[in-house]
This record gives structure tokens, C-alpha cells and sequence, in this order.
């Protein structure tokens, strides 16, 4: 007599039940959304790449800290000048159009600096005039671009849609480095630019793919200073974004003024010299930031709609001081990597819930307004954060010495290791304020 056998689809039947009840499953079920990840993932993996390269190459090219954290300031300062105006511009006009141009314009400022590093004729000053311009057209894009989210899901899957979208740029950081860094030691600088220009076609094509309505919402006229700071005052006003607001500022200024930095800190820190390990090493630092950043953001996800956000933001915090601290003191890859990791998903953690929230505590009319807040504090404080701490590194690496008030003080630590650590400190700080404010963190959805 045979025992008879259970189903063998019983056990498949109840995984793919749980895939299917997913928050990832269900928001990437929407087509126009997965048109609008799957172009977002292919042109923010070119970035990366480029990212990865012109870090590499402006170190190299001027052996300074503080060159090198500029660059990286002159790509957001323009956020901090025109952030929150901008917001007004993403809800003003027809977001399909503004995403095609912009795109077409990051394209030609990549290829632009392909050519001129192909032909030799590159210079620093070029390298950062593109920064800057293409700066001043992220202004627009950005808060374009993430408000789209808000009109290609409904809104009760809002919440696990803003950490899933989110997923694109850190799916990225895992790939997009490694590829990098093998494109960097095998064909050189100018093919990284190259390939990040032809990225974007990927969001343009995107953009038109599209189905769903971007135009603007027919609204009242408003005088030119009300469309301008309402978005302000509609943050300031509120207990709970305008706390959200202030700890993301710590944590953009910071804490995240280690990732420009990270190409002096192979050479500093980890004492790799050579020419080809050191590229080889540097993607692979960024891909381990990618790592954790896709944890984190596995994490945001799976909680996007319980109440425990509020914790996800402390505890993010008080994670990205310490690994920051302790990873101006890692020297072994084996050490460094799953730091660089923890550091990556406890930063992702905490900037996407808090995405979501503004997105989620907005009204529609001033979503593009209020996200352009979030996008002020993220990128438009961070830029003075890396001005500052490439400066100290540079400037503590060449003599082991501060001057603070006319006196001369020796440094136990010093170059990018002591910016890590002051960083750090600095996100305990507000660690310490996010856990002390009850009422500005309360009832966060």
C-alpha cells in the first residue's frame, strides 16, 4: 500500500502566495510604475559608474581632499540655493516634459566630459562648471521625478511604493560600482562618461512610455511668493515634518559627507597604493554601501506601513554615528566592507522613511512643494557638510595639526579618519535629540 503524498504544489502554492502579498510584488504590479523603476535602475547604474570614476579621477588628477569634496559641492549646493523654489517647478509643469529635458541634459554634460577625457583636454574647472550646471537642472528633477510616484500608484500604496522606488537608486549602488570599477581599470575614464550618457536614455524612454496623466493640476492662480514658500511653511508648520526635517539635515551634513571622501580613504586609511587595486578596491567599497543600502531598504519596505517608523529613524541614527566612528579605525577589507554595509542600509533607512512621510503627511496640490523640502535637507545642506570635512582632512593630513584659537593642537587622529569621526559624532548628537523628541516623532504613519 502506498501513503499518499501531499500536493507538491502545496508548499510552491503558499511561497508564491507570500510573493504575491508582498508590498515589492504588489506596487511593481502597476505598469507604469515598473516603466518608471526599470528606467530609473538603468540610468541611476550609469551614474554610479561615473560616480565611481570621476572620484577616482579628480583624486588623481589633484591629489586634494578638499578638490574632491568640492566637486561633490558643487553638485548640491545649487539644491540648498534653489531647492525649495524649485518644488514650485515640479508642480507647475507637465512632469514628462521636465523629466525628458533634464535627462537629455545630464546626457550631455556626461558625454561632454567622455569627449574631453577621450581627447585630453579635460581640466579640473571643467569637471566642476558641469557639476554645477547639472546641479541646478537636479533641482528641478528630483522632486519632479519622486512626485511622479504619486501618480502612477494609488494612493494606498503610497507608503510601500516611496521605499521600493527608492530601490532603483541603491539596486544601483550595488551594481553600478562593481561595474565601474571593472570598466574604470579596463578602458579608463572617459568610457565611465560615456556610458553614463547613454544611460539616461533609459529614463527619457520611460518618461514617454508612460501612460498615466504628469500634467500639471489645474488650480487657482497664486501670487508668485505664495507658490515659492508655501511648501516651506507647510513643513515649518507641521510639529512632525519640521523634526523630520531638521534630523535629515544632520544626517545629510554629517553623516553622509563620508561618500566623496571615500576615494582618499582607500589610499589614507586602508594604505592602497597601487594604481589598479586601488580602482578595483574603490568599487568595491561603494558596492558594499549598496549592499546595505538594499537591506535597509528591504527593511523600510517590509515595515513602509507599520507604526514603527519613528524607531526606524532613531535607531538609524544612533547605527550610522557609531559605524561611522568605527570605520575611521578599520584598516582590513574584511573589517571596512560590512562597516561601509551597516552604514549604507542605516543612512538608506532613515532618508526613505522619512521620503515616504513627507510624501504620505503632504496634500496633493503641495506634494512637489513639500518634497522639495526633503530634497533641501538632503541635498542641500549635505554639500557644505563635504566642503568642510574635505577641507579638514586635507588640511589635518599635511601637518597632524589643527590652529583652534592661535594655539597649535596635536591630533590623535587626522586626514579622513578624524572627518569620519567628527561626523560621526555629530549624528550622535542628533541621535540623542531624534530619542529625546517624543512629540515630534509621534503618530507617524
Amino acid at each position: 500500500m502506498v501513503t499518499p503524498q501531499p500536493p507538491p504544489s502545496d508548499s510552491r502554492r503558499t511561497v508564491a502566495q507570500r510573493i504575491s502579498e508582498s508590498n515589492l510584488y504588489r506596487v511593481l504590479s502597476y505598469h507604469d510604475f515598473r516603466l518608471l523603476w526599470i528606467g530609473a535602475f538603468l540610468s541611476f547604474t550609469g551614474s554610479w559608474v561615473q560616480n565611481v570614476a570621476q572620484g577616482y579621477f579628480v583624486y588623481q588628477m589633484t591629489g586634494d581632499e578638499s578638490k574632491l569634496g568640492f566637486v561633490s559641492f558643487c553638485s548640491s549646493v545649487p539644491v540648498f540655493v534653489f531647492g525649495f523654489v524649485a518644488g514650485s517647478l515640479a508642480d507647475a509643469f507637465n512632469k514628462r516634459t521636465v523629466l525628458i529635458i533634464a535627462q537629455a541634459i545630464f546626457a550631455a554634460g556626461a558625454l561632454f566630459l567622455a569627449v574631453a577625457t577621450q581627447f585630453k583636454f579635460v581640466q579640473y574647472w571643467q569637471i566642476v562648471t558641469v557639476s554645477l550646471l547639472l546641479g541646478l537642472v537636479a533641482c528641478v528633477e528630483m522632486p519632479t521625478r519622486q512626485s511622479v510616484v504619486s501618480r502612477v500608484v494609488p494612493p494606498e500604496d503610497l507608503g510601500a511604493a516611496v521605499p521600493v522606488n527608492a530601490m532603483t537608486f541603491n539596486v544601483a549602488r550595488i551594481f553600478g560600482p562593481a561595474f565601474g570599477g571593472l570598466l574604470l581599470a579596463h578602458f579608463g575614464v572617459a568610457m565611465c562618461y560615456l556610458l553614463n550618457g547613454i544611460s539616461f536614455i533609459a529614463l527619457i524612454w520611460a518618461a514617454m512610455a508612460i501612460k498615466a496623466d504628469l500634467g500639471s493640476r489645474n488650480r487657482e492662480p497664486q501670487p508668485i511668493r505664495d507658490l515659492i514658500t508655501e511648501g516651506f511653511l507647510y513643513t515649518m508648520r507641521d510639529r512632525r515634518l519640521r523634526t523630520l526635517f531638521l534630523l535629515e539635515t544632520v544626517t545629510a551634513g554629517f553623516g553622509l559627507a563620508y561618500l566623496p571622501l571615500l576615494p582618499a580613504f582607500v589610499h589614507q586609511v586602508m594604505g592602497i597604493l597601487n594604481e589598479e587595486a586601488a580602482k578595483k578596491t574603490l568599487g568595491n567599497v561603494f558596492t558594499s554601501v549598496g549592499v546595505g543600502a538594499m537591506s535597509g531598504l528591504l527593511l523600510v519596505t517590509q515595515y513602509g506601513e507599520s507604526h514603527r517608523k519613528a524607531g526606524i529613524i532613531r535607531g538609524s541614527m544612533w547605527t550610522l554615528g557609531f559605524g561611522l566612528i568605527m570605520l575611521s579605525f578599520s584598516h582590513s577589507p574584511w573589517l571596512v566592507f560590512p562597516t561601509l554595509a551597516v552604514i549604507g542600509a542605516a543612512g538608506v533607512a532613515q532618508l526613505n522613511t522619512t521620503n515616504a512621510l513627507f510624501q504620505l503627511m503632504s496634500p496633493e496640490r503641495l506634494r512637489g512643494r513639500v518634497l522639495a523640502m526633503h530634497i533641501w535637507a538632503l541635498n542641500g545642506f549635505s554639500p557644505f557638510g563635504v566642503l568642510f570635512f574635505g577641507w579638514l582632512a586635507n588640511k589635518t593630513r599635511i601637518d597632524h595639526h589643527l590652529t583652534i584659537s592661535g594655539n597649535l593642537v596635536e591630533l590623535p587622529t587626522f586626514g579622513v579618519s578624524l572627518s569620519m569621526q567628527i561626523g560621526g559624532f555629530c549624528v550622535l548628537l542628533g541621535a540623542i535629540a531624534a530619542s529625546m523628541s517624543k512629540k515630534g516623532l509621534s503618530g507617524l504613519a
